[in-house]
């Protein structure tokens, strides 16, 4: 699904163009849009952060069709450009390929699932763990680092490596008692084993979370025939899911 980032910066796009012409546009794909003397830009948000996904994704489609079009609308040009690379690079962090005047869907086995940035951060936020603040924080660092120009790759998944060790760390030292074993909270695989023997995971989810962080981890090797910007975004949606796993069963348990 489209995520709140993106829509963003659907918003921020749009509002390059002449407020007649996006009005049309987006009435075009029954958003309703009401500018009168407010903002564009914040009436752009409002509308687009209410939007269907099926709604958006038209919407987002007739861009891909009608980019040489827009972009002839916009002078200085390297606005247009600009804003155009910030939108394929958010769709691209919610599995859609904005490129060649087409969208293409890079995982249609998610089409239905939530933004998985949104619903973690929203668990975060309500999880009351200590840190929560500071994960949040490296899980949207690592989105401005895929998304930046040049983009950064090894920035973007050491922040989300960080945010899953991190994430990891705080359950593990909320689950101290007087008969714990012990165990050192700066090491990841000391960490995962006294997840494991408190049974607050399983063996088996011990080594997928172990395999996670060690695909995304410096110097891990990159599978023939994936670009690095594919194994960027791959790895940050693996680490992200379990990221996602290990605070669903945080909230479970509390």
């Amino acid at each position: 699904m489209i995520g709140s980032r993106t829509r963003y910066s659907l918003a921020q796009f749009l509002a390059l163009h002449e407020t007649d012409f996006v009005v049309v546009l987006v009435s075009k794909h029954d958003m309703h849009i009401s500018v009168g003397n407010g903002s564009v830009l914040s009436e752009l948000s409002n509308c687009l952060r209410s939007a269907s996904e099926e709604h958006l994704l038209a919407l987002v489609e007739e861009i891909a069709r009608t980019s040489g079009d827009l972009r002839s609308r916009v002078i200085p040009k390297y606005r247009h450009d600009e804003r155009f690379f910030d939108l394929c690079r958010c769709l691209q962090l919610d599995g859609y390929l904005l490129k060649a005047e087409t969208l293409t869907q890079t995982d249609p086995s998610i089409s239905d699932a939530p933004p998985l940035d949104d619903d973690l951060l929203k668990e975060l936020k309500a999880s009351g763990l200590p840190g929560a603040e500071e994960i949040a924080g490296k899980i949207n660092a690592s989105s401005e680092s895929f998304r930046s120009s040049p983009p950064n790759y090894n920035a973007c998944l050491n922040d989300v490596r960080v945010a899953l060790e991190t994430l990891a760390g705080a359950i593990a030292a909320m689950q101290v008692n007087a008969d714990s074993p012990s165990y050192e909270n700066k090491k990841w695989g000391s960490v995962l084993t006294y997840l494991k023997l408190v049974e607050f995971i399983t063996q088996e989810e011990e080594k997928g979370l172990a395999g996670v962080y060690g695909f995304i981890s410096p110097g891990s090797h990159r599978p023939v025939g994936i670009f690095e910007e594919e194994m960027a975004r791959l790895g940050r949606s693996l680490a992200l899911g379990m990221c996602w796993f290990l605070i669903k069963c945080y909230r479970a348990a509390s």
